[in-house]
């Protein structure tokens, strides 16, 4: 078996499987869906499309509902939405729901999701490079209203190619439930805008408490500017060091949404709260207007 492949499989998950259960009897009549999940954790194969090997459409389906995803799609104006599922590629499985048509205008949620071992970059707190946890990896998340329009009260935010549908608790509770069942520490995002982050933060914490410190610190700072503007400043470059001035590029870091072990255990730890809080007290953030209403000039040339 290739070394890829055996990185890809967890014995803790094997021996949670009800065929190899230790003390009983292979069952001959496991149900199939056992088999096509264990393929996939040992070599990635998937040929009967489910979501990491387990899941097929009524089953997700099942989820979709419990999370509350379709009663909020409902409640907008959208029951009964069109599921489809691309799972052949490990690193890319791929949920879509669509209202009606299965086309790219149609498109009410988009998740890229991918089990993967996590090592953090570097030592934090109790963890070192060598760390390994398993985690539930959101690649790619939209949530967008087909026929939505943005107004001036719901501005377009950088990124948005539609108005959102404001179901992402739903959503997280959906990935909580699938991470739950798959048996992984934690569900990980590295947002690429402002707003994607403070969305997310209702539930997902940064790893490193000092990325979460400085969070905290932008969005404590830029309180009173409007969400849109604030995270289209930041895109622009336009984040400065309030005391000198400099340019503060986006940080790419990752959050995490921690659900057992010692992974969740440091998130909730006195350590991570005294290093937030420091990192939070030592930086005060601005926006450079000046810089951002020439980007904005420039941007709007041909």
């Amino acid at each position: 078996m290739p070394t890829r492949n055996i990185l890809r499989f967890e014995l803790r998950r094997l021996f949670g499987l009800p065929l190899l259960s230790a003390g009983e009897a292979p069952d001959a009549s496991a149900p199939l869906e056992l088999e096509n999940e264990l393929l996939f954790d040992l070599t990635g194969e998937n040929p009967e499309n489910r979501l990491f090997g387990r899941y097929g459409p009524g089953e997700l389906r099942e989820r979709l509902d419990a999370s509350g995803l379709l009663a909020g799609l409902s409640e907008r104006g959208y029951p009964d939405p069109l599921l489809r599922l691309s799972c052949a590629d490990p690193t890319d499985q791929r949920i879509c729901l669509y209202a009606g048509e299965e086309t790219r205008d149609r498109l009410l949620l988009e998740a890229r999701l991918q089990l993967a071992p996590f090592h953090p970059r570097r030592p934090i707190g109790p963890f070192t490079k060598e760390s390994s946890f398993r985690m539930l990896v959101i690649n790619w998340l939209v949530l967008s209203s087909p026929d939505g329009t943005f107004t001036v009260d719901r501005p377009r935010l950088p990124g948005q190619e539609k108005p959102g549908l404001g179901l992402l608790d739903p959503t997280i509770a959906l990935l909580k439930s699938l991470s739950r069942e798959l048996s992984v520490d934690g569900v990980l995002d590295v947002p690429d805008h402002f707003h994607t982050a403070l969305f997310y933060s209702r539930a997902f914490r940064y790893l490193a408490p000092e990325a979460e410190g400085r969070f905290l610190a932008i969005a404590r700072d830029l309180s009173g500017v409007p969400l849109t503007l604030a995270s289209d400043a930041i895109r622009e470059g336009c984040l400065v060091d309030r005391s000198t001035g400099a340019p503060i590029p986006w940080p790419a870091a990752e959050q995490v949404l921690a659900l057992r072990g010692p992974l969740r255990g440091f998130l909730r730890s006195p350590a991570y709260r005294e290093a937030r809080n420091r990192a939070l007290a030592d930086h005060r953030f601005a926006v450079n207007w000046d810089l951002y209403r020439k980007n904005l000039a420039l941007r709007g040339r041909p």
